[in-house]
């Protein structure tokens, strides 16, 4: 009810026809509630773009109002986007520095979906493993994360579901930290948005997102994995500064992105199985370019 009381509130003030919502209930921080950040305004008349995503959302970063929704706390597969949650819980408890021995063989697990082929027994750093995590979305890199953090895959999922109570994603669930498709295994438009925020904290992980390809190696030196960034938008598109793609069968082909308007504000947009994911991402973020202002 209170959020919608709001909800009406903003469109009074910004005008007919533009879709919002207001941010989630988040832990009390005396700090933070002293901060003003400005609000988005929406031009007169500005018209809504035609997404054909499943669910769609297009979030202020520093407000967390949302400029565009479309069934955006509809309950759909994230595939990779789960590893998004993986990598907070990393980067909250680990070191960059940190040794990791990869002891399973996962090269006997096609289920993992995308790898870098790290081999078992081969040492390697957590910045590194992050790296392959995000940048080519690679399975194994979450396997060998997920057990040096907890111990086991299922401990480290009991982590990530408890992670997501803490953050207040209320409609979001995992079992598993690669983001394969899992009954039970689920999220939102508006949440993953709010779960994208949280990793902006950490200035690795806004490093790592924006690269386009990149080379890590065992710590000997020996052994070398090199990829390509996933985001087709890297790179191709001005103001774009990455953040996750996802594919499989149950959850279609699903992108967020961070973009930076001239002016500096960020704006993350969260495209949810759509038959043109990289298009409709940047049809959202140019829409918000040429119709707010803040």
């Amino acid at each position: 009810m209170f959020r919608s009381l709001i909800a009406l509130l903003l469109v009074a003030g910004w005008g007919a026809g533009i879709p919002v919502a207001t941010p989630k209930a988040k832990t009390f921080d005396p700090v933070s509630i002293l901060e003003v950040q400005p609000i988005p305004k929406a031009a007169d008349g500005a018209s809504v773009p035609m997404i054909e995503a499943k669910s769609a959302l297009l979030m202020d970063v520093d407000s967390g109002i949302a400029l565009f929704q479309k069934d955006a706390d509809k309950r759909i597969p994230m595939a990779s986007l789960t590893k998004i949650m993986t990598a907070i819980l990393i980067l909250e408890s680990h070191k960059l520095s940190e040794v990791v021995t990869i002891e399973d063989d996962f090269n006997r697990a096609p289920e993992l979906g995308v790898r870098i082929w790290l081999q078992q027994y081969e040492k390697i750093t957590v910045g590194d493993l992050l790296i392959g995590l995000l940048v080519p979305s690679a399975g194994d890199a979450a396997m060998a994360l997920a057990k040096h953090h907890s111990g086991s895959v299922e401990q480290f999922v009991e982590a990530m579901n408890a992670k997501a109570t803490e953050l207040h994603l209320s409609n979001t669930h995992f079992r598993n930290p690669i983001g394969l498709d899992e009954e039970g295994h689920y999220s939102t438009a508006f949440d993953l948005a709010t779960l994208v925020r949280s990793a902006l904290r950490f200035p690795d992980f806004r490093r790592i997102v924006r690269l386009s390809s990149a080379t890590i190696a065992s710590t000997n030196g020996k052994i070398s994995h090199s990829f390509k960034s996933t985001d087709e938008l890297l790179g191709n598109y001005l103001g774009i500064y990455g953040v996750k793609t996802g594919t499989t069968d149950g959850a279609g082909q699903s992108v967020i992105n961070l973009a930076r308007t001239p002016s500096g504000k960020e704006v993350l947009s969260v495209i949810l199985d759509s038959p043109n994911r990289f298009q409709e991402s940047k049809s959202l973020i140019d829409w918000s370019f040429r119709n707010f202002s803040w």
